[in-house]
């Protein structure tokens, strides 16, 4: 009976003790407004990126970030897509063809851009077609894969 209560007693001691002398500080993180909004001394206040971009590129069908930066990806009505920095500079272009393949073109068939996403090192494209054929392809024309709705 006195192990057992021995055994207690030492467990409630090293508890409280424990209480007592562990780590009570806690690190609480805050959101606060960015460092350029905020009224930080010897930090330089940038200004928002301008530039512009012909409305001949057609709508905005993505934006990206990738590993040089933030990008828009238009579509025109021929179904010509551009893909533009945020200062408005063309970065590329793949071209679109009906039946003659060009190297590094997107068959018409495949319908239009809805999407786009960068993984590690590619960048992939996907389209959907009037019938529902969801497609990825890759922006050097290589088709990924491909859904179908039912």
């Amino acid at each position: 009976m006195r192990k057992r209560i021995l055994l207690v007693l030492s467990g409630v001691l090293l508890a409280f003790a424990g209480y007592l002398f562990g780590n009570r500080t806690a690190a609480v993180a805050h959101a606060g407004a960015p460092a350029q909004y905020a009224g930080v001394p010897n930090q330089p206040v940038e200004a928002p990126t301008q530039g512009s971009v012909p409305k001949s590129y057609g709508r905005v069908a993505a934006a990206i970030a990738d590993k040089i930066g933030t990008g828009l990806i238009f579509e025109d009505p021929q179904g010509v897509i551009r893909f533009v920095s945020m200062t408005g500079m063309m970065e590329g272009e793949l071209a679109r063809y009906d039946k003659a393949p060009t190297q590094g073109g997107i068959p018409k068939s495949y319908g239009h851009l809805v999407a786009a996403v960068v993984n590690g090192e590619n960048t992939g494209l996907v389209f959907e077609d009037a019938q529902g054929v969801i497609r990825f392809v890759t922006i050097a024309g290589k088709k990924e894969g491909e859904l179908t709705r039912f």
